[in-house]
């Protein structure tokens, strides 16, 4: 007889191992980053990210329900959001990319990559709704079992998304050594263009 506990560890890393496929804002922001800043700076956003996906599953679980029948909390998310992700698409398009340091660190490099990371993810409402939706599924297969179970499934699910992100960082890095700095110059105007349509799809859905 399979343990719940196992199964709600294999479901938690399945669910974050779909999530690496989605290509989102954080998906084309952590890209640039890598480009950029190369991987060890780059992975500020993937832990900007995973932080705001852990704090959001925690408030999912708790107390998430109660705040989307707050009036107008859905819709303020979605101009906020709508406003990061616009500011952030401009700023990669008109930016001048920062100098190559042979893989140094920058504490301040990684800290600005992170809170961008953080806001860009907790600032989408789609990480809102996911989570809200995934929380009221684990409530109902694993909430017989305690907290445990629960706290497994998100484990695995988190630690999974940080993993899979570290990897596009880590395959990006690969694919630049073969990219021209032409090359560059359109991939960043291409995220920062992509980052631009997330923004006014979210304003767009706002007012509509």
């Amino acid at each position: 007889m399979s343990s719940p506990f196992l199964n709600a560890t294999l479901e938690g890393a399945l669910l974050g191992l779909g999530l690496a496929f989605l290509l989102g804002p954080a998906f084309f922001a952590l890209l640039q980053a890598s480009i950029d800043y190369g991987i060890k700076v780059s992975i500020g956003i993937a832990l900007g990210v995973v932080c705001s996906d852990i704090a959001l599953m925690s408030l999912s679980y708790l107390t998430m329900s109660q705040l989307t029948r707050v009036p107008g909390f859905d819709l303020g998310l979605s101009i906020v959001g709508g406003v990061v992700l616009i500011i952030t698409g401009v700023l990669s398009i008109f930016r001048t990319p920062p100098a190559k340091n042979d893989g140094a660190w920058s504490k301040k490099d990684v800290g600005k990559l992170f809170i961008k990371g953080f806001s860009i993810n907790t600032f989408n409402p789609f990480p809102w709704m996911f989570w809200l939706s995934t929380s009221t599924l684990v409530s109902v297969e694993y909430g017989a079992y305690g907290s445990l179970a629960p706290f497994l499934f998100f484990a695995a699910a988190a630690l999974t998304v940080f993993g899979t992100d570290v990897l596009k960082a880590w395959i990006a890095q690969y694919l630049v050594r073969f990219l021209t700095p032409n090359h560059l110059r359109y991939f960043r105007w291409i995220s920062g263009i992509c980052l631009i349509g997330f923004g006014i799809k979210l304003l767009w859905t706002a007012f509509a």
